[in-house]
């Protein structure tokens, strides 16, 4: 079975590390997120438990960074390094074909959401499981888990039979690697128990996007032509006005034009300069 590259000839392209990418910057950060971290365990825990999301002070305290924050703090455990370099390489390689694909600024929506949701899921389960089952306690949520298992399962709803290497070296198609991926995820969660409500909050928000995503592309393609029948509109008004200015200058100069015609004349050099990159007939 091929590889995710040859597949998609433009992945290797879009993944070099010398060529920028959203998907890439994140990356350095949930790196440069495990150095600190490990770090911040050994010489400073007070500024540590300030970056992890913990619902006492993120919601109770209006710690509302940690939202965020407890995505790029990662696990110091010797069981939770294979995941991380997992997590690494799916968003290095299924994260930037999607950043490529979705744009951005929708990307990242994507991204920051799933982190969000995934801190509000961690948050549920603090409350909930100690009233349910009072010998558990869940700790501060940490780990990057929730934007990445949201990445992938995105990526899966859209190309559910694309070839992958599960673990670098098993070929799986993609939607059958993602069930792996999050089984696996999951499980490891549960063992280090500071990820599982990231991970299930993560898995959500994809579902949900991708449940709302039609309705969503349609918004926005209405808005565009909406933005598109003004511009034409808008157009056509301003060349009229300026072929009846243009007469005017050649029978009384310019020095006959109001405010409000050279206002018009500024519209229309703007109007003509980018008429050139998208001309409106």
């Amino acid at each position: 079975m091929p590889a995710w590259e040859d597949i998609s000839p433009y992945t290797e392209s879009r993944t070099r590390i010398h060529r920028f990418s959203w998907t890439n910057l994140l990356i350095v950060l949930n790196l440069a997120g495990f150095v600190v971290t490990g770090f911040l365990q050994k010489n400073n825990s007070e500024i540590l438990a300030w970056l992890e999301f913990d619902k006492a002070t993120a919601i109770g305290q209006l710690q509302v960074w940690q939202f965020v924050t407890y995505s790029f703090v990662q696990m110091m455990d010797a069981g939770f390094i294979p995941w991380l370099i997992l997590g690494v390489y799916t968003l290095y390689t299924i994260g930037n074909e999607l950043e490529a694909e979705l744009g951005p600024t929708r990307y990242l929506s994507l991204y920051f959401a799933s982190a969000a949701y995934g801190a509000l899921a961690q948050g549920l389960l603090q409350y909930f499981a100690p009233a349910l089952l009072p010998s558990v306690s869940i700790p501060a949520g940490a780990t990057l888990c929730a934007p990445v298992l949201a990445i992938a399962e995105t990526a899966a709803r859209r190309w559910p039979k694309r070839p992958v290497l599960l673990f670098f070296f098993l070929p799986l198609r993609l939607r059958t690697a993602l069930i792996l991926l999050g089984a696996g995820w999951v499980a490891c969660a549960l063992f280090l128990r500071q990820g599982l409500g990231p991970s299930l909050g993560g898995l959500l928000t994809a579902a949900a996007l991708s449940a709302f995503e039609p309705r969503i592309d349609r918004a926005f393609e209405r808005s565009k032509v909406r933005r598109d029948r003004d511009r034409f509109v808008e157009e056509v008004d301003i060349r009229r006005r300026t072929d009846a200015i243009l007469d005017k200058i050649t029978r009384e100069g310019m020095a006959s034009l109001t405010r409000t015609e050279r206002k018009t004349l500024q519209q229309a050099s703007v109007l003509y300069g980018r008429g050139k990159e998208k001309p409106h007939e």
